[in-house]
């Protein structure tokens, strides 16, 4: 070997057997790594089916009434409200537009159902009072989840334009309420592992462990190979 060829390393074109069974041993790992990151997901993707959630059965019971009767019954247009504040209720993950969408058809909801004494307090800026009414209308409480609620309606509510709900809303709504409320769901998102739901584990803790178990099988299986090779390292 020419006293070039001793320093020249090249991974891809290793020059010495010791060098060819590292390249085969760092493969090995990658693809170990690989399959278990890539087939996860893949498996994910195979497995998981559209599931919704129980605010979208609602939804999906109440809305025909609720849009094509502004007369309908107080205890529909109360769960409509409720939906469309738990959808809000997401906030960083709905977009902007789709938050207007979602005000001007949670505002009409509780304008609905009002009598025509304060049906105007709703069509100025809302404020405490008419925030008040809201809640009162759509029936919340003020503990457990309604609390949550509650604290979202000021800024859930917006000054009605329009004595029907926007042709928007009608046409928009019910994409809206499935992008939100339905979630593709398998045995490997539902099953729990240690508390946690097992694709939440596998991806946020079991890789991580991998990484650094393949890590020490490096470490181990390089030392045997120095030492098959007769390799020494200079210091």
């Amino acid at each position: 070997m020419s006293q070039k060829d001793q320093y020249e390393v090249n991974f891809f074109k290793p020059l010495t057997p010791h060098a060819r069974a590292n390249k085969r041993l760092i493969i090995s790992l990658a693809v170990i790594w690989a399959v278990g990151v890539f087939g996860f997901q893949i498996l994910l993707m195979v497995f998981n089916q559209p599931t919704p959630e129980e605010n979208y059965t609602k939804f999906e019971a109440v809305w025909p009434t609720v849009v094509e009767d502004s007369s309908a019954a107080i205890e529909l247009k109360q769960d409509f409200a409720r939906v469309i504040l738990a959808v809000l209720g997401k906030n960083i993950a709905v977009k902007d537009g789709h938050k207007a969408t979602l005000k001007k058809a949670l505002s009409w909801a509780v304008y609905s159902m009002q009598d025509d004494s304060t049906k105007t307090i709703f069509l100025n800026e809302p404020n405490n009072e008419s925030v008040k009414i809201a809640a009162a209308s759509i029936g919340l409480a003020t503990e457990g989840i309604d609390k949550l609620m509650l604290d979202l309606l000021p800024f859930s509510l917006t000054k009605i334009e329009h004595e029907g709900m926007c042709s928007k809303c009608t046409t928009s709504i019910p994409e809206i309420m499935k992008l939100y409320l339905v979630h593709n769901q398998s045995g490997l998102t539902k099953f729990r592992f240690l508390g946690f739901p097992f694709h939440y584990w596998y991806t946020a803790q079991f890789l991580l462990i991998m990484f650094v178990l393949l890590c020490l099988v490096y470490a181990k299986v390089i030392d045997k190979m120095n030492v098959k090779h007769d390799f020494v390292e200079e210091i």
